[in-house]
């Protein structure tokens, strides 16, 4: 197949939420297919990371849109009616250019990524549109709205609505689309009397095979530690996080004082990076492996309170052995229980017994140790990947492989 593949982020390195899912896709489908990327990158330093991805795409056009540019759009965006937040990842350049890709070449798919890069493809599409959702943004809004107050609810609610209405077009407008978990294939098409469907196709992991004995020496410095892993200027990243410092992490320290609690992400907001200063507390911002880290951490706590999508910092702890407490609506798009080492609980004090009882159960690590690698056959991107492509051929009405024909169908 031709595949022109359009994204918000520029999809490499693949080290934070937004750009993992997006190489995977792009990596499998450009072994196989000839792939046309076409992608946005905050600052001329980010784009130089088009480097690798043009050594196994077909072409990679890359816009640099900087932060002035996007909150003008955004502005812009808010009077027109449309979502703001789409502003972020558009301009007239960039669509212009999408546009001059589809008149010179014969694509058999347009693959878009996230419902903010719908606006860039004309309509009606001129070859089989389909979209990776990955969640569903418009409720991630809703929840931003619930913990907010009056002026910025008035504008979380209103920025909800937008790009609901904006998600109903782009799934209307797809011969087929994607989502991370059920949960959120549900929002896409819930109480929508003419709905489209949306195909589940999780996250996979892929971690790389590090014996423990390679740590850092200032990981090892931490032990006995609990990690929380994240982008740290993103509001559910740093509201998990000031939740289990300022309300979880004493309680635990009542009954193991020698416990820290370890921030690990870049760009620590000024909420987080003033967590430093509860006793216990480290915040690390960047590191250079996050994988040192989840393999000697105790514990791993993801207490979202507003959460969308699949966690990869959740998958990827109970990939390496290291247990992880969250809350339900975070663990649900995981597929995972307590046997794979994940553990929910929702409440103030039932987080925090939940993370004493792991911290007192000194067989525990060792049985998750000995699972871990099935653990990562269950959670392994290749059958996932194998779904997407399968789907697009069936949409492109090419033949499917019989190897994955299962696959499709499950």
């Amino acid at each position: 197949m031709q595949i022109l593949f359009i994204t918000h982020r520029l999809p490499y390195p693949p080290d934070k939420g937004e750009r993992i899912r997006a190489f995977y896709e792009l990596r499998y489908l450009a072994s196989r297919h000839e792939v046309d990327l076409f992608c946005f990158a905050d600052s001329q330093e980010c784009a130089e990371n088009q480097r690798f991805l043009e050594g196994i795409c077909r072409s990679v056009h890359v816009e640099v849109l900087k932060k002035p540019r996007r909150l003008l759009r955004a502005v812009n965006n808010f009077l027109a009616g449309r979502p703001m937040s789409f502003g972020f990842f558009h301009s007239r350049k960039f669509d212009e250019s999408v546009r001059d890709a589809l008149r010179k070449n014969n694509y058999d798919v347009i693959f878009v990524y996230c419902s903010s890069m719908g606006a860039a493809v004309p309509r009606p599409a001129p070859a089989p549109l389909i979209v990776d959702f990955v969640d569903a943004d418009s409720q991630k809004f809703n929840q931003y709205a619930a913990r907010a107050g009056f002026l910025r609810r008035w504008l979380y609610t209103r920025e909800a609505r937008a790009v609901a209405d904006a998600e109903q077009s782009l799934g209307h407008a797809s011969a087929l689309s994607f989502a991370v978990t059920e949960h959120d294939a549900r929002e896409l098409t819930a109480g929508k009397e003419n709905g489209f469907t949306v195909e589940v196709v999780p996250n996979g992991v892929e971690v790389p095979e590090v014996p423990d004995c390679q740590a850092e020496s200032e990981v090892l410095q931490q032990k006995p530690f609990a990690l929380f892993v994240g982008t740290m200027d993103y509001p559910p990243n740093s509201d998990a996080a000031a939740y289990f410092a300022r309300d979880i992490f004493p309680q635990v320290r009542e009954t193991h004082p020698e416990l820290k609690f370890v921030i690990v992400g870049r760009n620590p907001d000024r909420q987080v990076r003033g967590l430093g200063t509860i006793p216990g507390v480290v915040v690390k911002g960047a590191v250079k492996d996050v994988f040192h880290y989840f393999r000697n951490a105790a514990v791993s706590v993801a207490p979202f309170r507003i959460s969308q999508g699949f966690h990869n910092k959740i998958a990827e702890s109970v990939a390496v052995g290291t247990p992880v407490i969250t809350t339900s609506r975070a663990m649900a798009g995981i597929g995972l229980g307590e046997r794979e080492g994940l553990f929910v609980a929702d409440t103030t004090e039932e987080f925090a017994h939940k993370v004493n009882k792991v911290l007192e159960d000194p067989c525990l690590r060792s049985d998750l140790r000995k699972r871990a690698s099935s653990v990562r056959e269950l959670l392994s991107w290749d059958a996932r990947l194998c779904k997407i492509e399968q789907l697009m051929l069936q949409a492109a009405g090419r033949s499917v492989s019989p190897s994955c024909e299962t696959v499709v169908g499950h």
